[in-house]
């Protein structure tokens, strides 16, 4: 069974862990790794949720997961790198970007750059439908088309100035 640690607003931990999914009390938040994969052509990584998902299932996404209780977030997000792409990244190859407080969540947001190509993932079935590396403007079309989970375009969207510039 998935469990959440749960965070105050100023995430400070509140001493409590709960299965994933409890309903979260107004001030309770939980942690997840989000990292965002640009490739040496400039293209950036999007996946599709699997249609088993039970939150935005067959929405767009960059790697991202919820954080295990005794996980760091640099941990987290590697492994969620891991699980769901099969690239070989390391915790060095992570830039830590920032955290985005959220509805419920605090997102430990990430930035990797790496040499690969869409042929080079291998792809967790049980969390990722499709994915591969997109164009910049084929990653502004989803994005303004809607297609992204609704938490994954805020992040994003805050964390665009931090990759503007490596898109092609």
């Amino acid at each position: 069974m998935d469990l959440w640690k749960l965070y105050d607003k100023d995430n400070k931990p509140l001493g409590k862990i709960v299965p994933r999914g409890t309903p979260l009390k107004p001030g309770e938040y939980y942690h997840v790794g989000c990292v965002i994969i640009i490739n040496q052509e400039g293209k950036i990584l999007i996946t599709r949720r699997s249609q088993e998902k039970v939150n935005y299932p067959l929405f767009l996404e960059c790697t991202c997961g919820t954080l295990n209780p005794e996980e760091d977030p640099l941990e987290g997000s590697l492994r969620e790198v891991h699980e769901e792409t099969g690239l070989p990244a390391k915790k060095e190859d992570l830039e830590f970007l920032g955290i985005l407080r959220q509805e419920d969540k605090f997102s430990y947001i990430y930035l990797l750059k790496i040499d690969a190509k869409t042929e080079d993932l291998r792809l967790q079935k049980e969390e990722v439908a499709q994915g591969g590396f997109f164009t910049k403007e084929e990653f502004f079309s989803y994005l303004e088309n809607g297609d992204y989970a609704p938490p994954m375009e805020e992040r994003l969207r805050w964390a665009y100035p931090y990759y503007k510039d490596l898109l092609r």
